[in-house]
């Protein structure tokens, strides 16, 4: 059975040359993979056939990925530096600061090819073509998603879709790490389908009402995430454990509560923090440990983004 996406999970950070072949990046698919890198790269499924990734490398040769792609949907921005490709012998040039996707129909040869001294710095994320078709089935508001979709190769760039730019450039700087870094690039990848949605419907669905199972399948989520604030349930999990569909999940809770789940924990996280802090019986390294984040250094970063302050100015 083919693989809905080449691209391995995988991690890696090299402050010298490594070879790619050798990186673990793509599976056996890969026609030719030549070339080295020094920098970083990481891809991760944050949910069955989606792929959050992004890089930062320098290419001290050239540069050579011969794959297949199979039929999906792609959704990149380069913050930096420069990246191009043939797909099915068809160029594409995607400009540095602007959103793009490319929508496959069905399985393309695609090869990527960069100079020697190049540099690539991007986000972006990778559907599965059917796992897409499914969710917009489940979630009507999806549907304009599916143009991307139709026979043979679409490759745009979204000149208006800053709101997109934001949520990659959110998932590249993410502070988080565990459990919460995890919710974080799930809860921001889905973000990213229905602002694109919106984005190609031009403009946003209209609010809906609030009705009673929303606001008590609400209350429930809630109630469980804060039972959970160390290692917080994703919204799959959650949405499965409530015997809901995630979108409606999602839809209810930020209607009811006017953030997403990402945000509530957030937010509770750090109150939370801050009130252990106050009571002046722990470390600041413990009460981080306590609230899930497995460096302190994080949570420092975390505290002063949300408060402006370090936590140490708590104690």
């Amino acid at each position: 059975m083919e693989s809905w996406n080449p691209y391995l999970d995988t991690q890696f950070s090299f402050d010298r040359p490594g070879v790619l072949a050798q990186a673990g990046v793509l599976d056996t698919s890969a026609r030719q993979v030549l070339g080295s890198a020094i920098g970083h790269y990481r891809a991760r499924t944050v949910r069955p056939q989606m792929q959050y990734f992004d890089c930062d490398l320098q290419f001290p040769e050239p540069l050579r990925i011969h794959k297949v792609l199979p039929g999906s949907l792609c959704i990149v921005q380069v913050l930096g530096g420069q990246w191009l490709h043939k797909v099915d012998g068809r160029l594409n040039h995607y400009t540095p600061g602007t959103p793009h996707v490319l929508g496959l129909s069905e399985s393309m040869e695609a090869v990527d090819q960069l100079p020697a001294g190049s540099h690539a710095r991007m986000a972006g994320l990778r559907i599965d073509g059917q796992y897409l078709r499914e969710l917009a089935e489940e979630d009507p508001t999806l549907q304009p998603l599916l143009a991307l979709l139709d026979d043979g190769i679409h490759f745009s760039e979204l000149r208006r879709g800053r709101a997109l730019g934001t949520l990659l450039e959110r998932l590249y700087q993410s502070p988080y790490q565990g459990a919460l870094e995890r919710l974080h690039q799930e809860s921001l990848s889905l973000a990213l389908l229905v602002e694109l949605a919106a984005n190609l419907r031009g403009g946003p669905a209209a609010a809906p009402r609030v009705a009673r199972g929303q606001l008590d399948l609400a209350h429930e989520a809630r109630r469980q995430l804060d039972a959970n604030l160390a290692e917080p349930p994703g919204s799959q999990a959650l949405a499965r454990q409530l015997r809901v569909g995630e979108t409606t999940l999602r839809r209810a809770f930020q209607q009811v509560f006017g953030q997403s789940m990402l945000q509530y924990v957030r937010q509770q996280r750090m109150e939370l923090a801050r009130t252990l802090l106050r009571q002046r019986k722990w470390q600041v390294a413990q009460i981080a440990y306590r609230l899930g984040y497995a460096n302190p250094a994080n949570f420092n970063h975390a505290y002063k983004a949300y408060f402006g302050h370090p936590p140490g100015a708590e104690c």
